[in-house]
């Protein structure tokens, strides 16, 4: 049982499953993520949790206190379910000063004068705004201002932090590195996160777990590594990153050892573990099933020269070559079809050139032809 927990939550809005059966267990001091594109239900999810939509159905607990019940005609008001939140454009209040934003949550709670002071001020330092307490808040620029939003839903000391997007509006730039002090901040004073973001990076670098969300559905629930590596559905493999697919047909099944040989190419067998296949589909192909073999980009190694003795080598043909800086991005032709690559801006290919493609074994997984 997690320290807040989600069951069965519902919500509609006409005719649209906004959030359809949704389940969560949040532990204590976890960074947890909902991730998904938009209109995928995880911002409804987070207004519901925080008590700013009402739901059709489902509970809420955090810890044993129950917050939202609809069998047992609960519902607890956002200001009383100890939870802040940072809004995706940080409704600030523009007339008031960066002291008057912060301190607002705590005067709404009727708490005295020295103590507003005390705690506004602690929690301005802690996001490194010290010193500018009397600055309007419109003067601020985007990322000081994210961080006024940060202290004022930190400065009551809630159980939970909720956040919805905060980082869209900033640049690339300053995006990185909000993200890099919100990670450390929340590792410092151990707050419970439930995040919500459409990003990708800021979905893996941020999160102790992702939840991967999908027409108001949970897809998947793990931790970053187990999200990307191994996805337990062709939506939550093909939203994450980006993946190198290939048609093949089983050869021999997978309690003789599986193979896959690959459509239209004249190379051996894939040499394919029966883990390849994703956790949601149950049982193992038969020979003779068309399946996907699906990889990371990152988890081909690129040869000039057939490698010897490494199983899974595919021979291709370098197409198109582009320098995107830090590493290469080559366009590949595998018979009939093309694919891309990510390399190493040490690894310098040209265009034509003949190479061969390894695709590491703990990388693939292998999925049904329609998948």
């Amino acid at each position: 049982m997690g320290f807040l927990q989600v069951r069965q939550l519902r919500k509609r809005f006409e005719r649209v499953t906004a959030v359809d059966g949704v389940d969560l267990d949040i532990e204590e001091g976890e960074f947890f993520t909902l991730l998904g594109p938009s209109g995928c239900g995880k911002t409804t999810t987070l207004r519901v949790v925080a008590g700013l939509e009402k739901p059709d159905s489902g509970e809420i607990y955090l810890g044993e206190r129950c917050l939202l019940s609809h069998s047992q005609r609960v519902f607890v008001q956002p200001e009383r379910r100890e939870m802040g939140m940072v809004f995706q454009s940080y409704a600030l209040w523009p007339h008031m000063t960066v002291f008057d934003n912060v301190a607002y949550p705590l005067r709404l709670r009727r708490v005295k004068a020295p103590v507003v002071r005390q705690k506004v001020m602690e929690a301005l330092a802690l996001v490194g705004l010290a010193g500018l307490e009397d600055r309007p808040a419109p003067a601020l620029s985007g990322g000081q201002q994210q961080r006024v939003a940060l202290a004022r839903a930190l400065v009551f000391s809630p159980r939970v932090l909720l956040l919805d997007e905060p980082l869209s509006n900033l640049d690339a730039r300053l995006r990185e590195e909000m993200r890099r002090e919100l990670k450390a901040l929340q590792r410092r004073i151990r707050v419970t996160v439930l995040f919500v973001t459409h990003d990708q990076i800021e979905g893996l670098s941020l999160s102790d777990r992702i939840g991967i969300m999908n027409g108001g559905k949970l897809e998947q629930v793990g931790c970053p590594e187990e999200v990307y590596y191994r996805p337990a559905t062709p939506f939550a493999r093909d939203f994450l990153g980006k993946t190198f697919a290939l048609g093949g047909k089983v050869s021999r099944p997978a309690n003789e050892g599986l193979e896959v040989r690959l459509d239209g190419m004249a190379c051996s067998p894939l040499q394919v573990a029966a883990t390849s296949l994703p956790s949601a589909r149950g049982g193992a192909p038969a020979a003779g099933d068309e399946v996907m073999v699906a990889i990371r980009p990152e988890q081909i190694a690129i040869w000039n020269s057939t490698p010897a003795g490494i199983p899974n080598v595919v021979p291709a043909t370098l197409e198109g070559v582009h320098f995107l800086g830090d590493r290469y991005e080559y366009t590949v032709s595998l018979g009939s079809v093309t694919r891309l690559l990510i390399a190493p801006a040490s690894q310098v290919l040209k265009a034509g050139q003949r190479v061969f493609l390894e695709l590491k074994s703990e990388g693939i997984t292998l999925w049904p032809r329609s998948g």
